[in-house]
């Protein structure tokens, strides 16, 4: 068993609570319903949700934020540490709120809060052991009893694979 680095692993809570702080004072701000997200979510294509598991497992596996904090150490690994979360934050709701906007066919709020959501469990620390994003995206799934059930993502100009 591999020994925990505590300090990392509290800058990675740290960093992931003020993400996640920061996604639910936007739904706070846009109002957005349960059932909205429960919708969104469940508009996710399958192929997203295992990607989605897949990246998570290999950021965890490779510990991505510790190797940024180890190519340079004290107060400027850790700044390393936090822009490299915010980044890969960013970059992951740009990517997930893109993909989800081709599959709705608009942008709404409640996208731009599950993609912040999904972001925030792949960068969030020791969640690469068990499929946790497919557990609720099944019972988001069975929930709207797969009316919005997309195999893969919508492609522009290909039709998407659904039920």
């Amino acid at each position: 068993m591999a020994k925990t680095n505590w300090n990392m692993w509290i800058i990675k809570m740290i960093a992931t609570s003020l993400g996640a702080g920061a996604v639910f004072w936007y739904a706070g701000q846009h109002s957005i319903a349960l059932n909205e997200i429960i919708t969104t979510l469940a508009s996710v294509p399958f192929l997203i949700i295992l990607l989605i598991e897949g990246i998570d497992k290999f950021v965890d596996m490779k510990d991505v934020l510790t190797s940024l904090y180890q190519q340079s150490s004290g107060t400027t690994g850790y700044i390393l540490v936090l822009a490299g979360a915010v980044l890969g934050f960013a970059g992951i709701v740009w990517a997930l709120a893109g993909t989800l906007t081709l599959n709705v066919g608009s942008m709404n709020p409640a996208i731009i809060v599950v993609a912040g959501l999904l972001s925030l469990y792949i960068l969030a620390p020791e969640t690469g052991d068990d499929e946790l994003i497919l557990y609720i995206w099944l019972g988001a799934t069975i929930a709207t009893m797969a009316k919005y059930f997309i195999l893969l993502p919508s492609i522009p100009g290909l039709p998407g694979l659904t039920t």
